[in-house]
């Protein structure tokens, strides 16, 4: 049997002495778990620019396994840019689902953009890393997983996993957008 232990505030990126570029923020955490490490994957902001526009890169910590309470290491820089002009995770990765497969870690992630009638749109993406998980190269400059005639706006909120050999892949698809309060939301 798996039992929780609540173990209280881990880790916020306003704690660090030199925030930078994750200034706020430790948001859709995924782990990895190698010998005496746990290593977190998480999304953060730097402060929002001078429009007043945020965006999300991801990150990771290294926790000691035996005492998960013990920062072993705060990543310098984002595991992975943020892509090019015009494409669809030109202004963030946010969120992310990292998984193992033999000596290669996948990270599957939302990319954004910001849009004209709506805040933003999302599609998934797919990033590789070789070197451990320190940086991710993304598959390509467009999404592995998009918008459809049945799931028109925002997919996002992968989760990756493998059963006996198979590649599953959960994701939120949005259906419409609404106004809620005079804001656009999706639903």
């Amino acid at each position: 049997m798996f039992r929780w232990k609540k173990l209280g505030k881990v880790f916020d990126p306003r704690d660090l002495s030199n925030p930078g570029w994750m200034h706020e923020f430790a948001q859709s955490p995924s782990v990895l778990v190698s010998g005496a490490c746990v290593r977190v994957y998480f999304c953060s902001r730097p402060a929002p620019g001078r429009d007043g526009q945020y965006l999300s890169y991801i990150s990771y910590i290294d926790l000691d396994r035996g005492n998960l309470l013990n920062i072993m290491r705060v990543s310098e820089q984002p595991v992975l840019a943020l892509g090019k002009y015009g494409t669809f995770d030109e202004f963030g990765t946010f969120p992310v689902s990292v998984i193992q497969d033999g000596a290669e870690i996948r990270a599957y992630y939302a990319g954004w953009t910001r849009c004209e009638s709506v805040p933003f749109n999302a599609a998934i993406g797919l990033a590789t890393s070789h070197n451990g998980g320190e940086t991710f190269q993304r598959l390509g400059d467009g999404p592995v997983l998009s918008y459809s005639p049945d799931e028109p706006f925002l997919l996002g909120s992968p989760r990756i996993r493998k059963f006996n050999g198979d590649w599953q892949l959960w994701y939120v698809a949005g259906k419409q957008w609404t106004m809620s309060f005079g804001k656009p939301e999706p639903i």
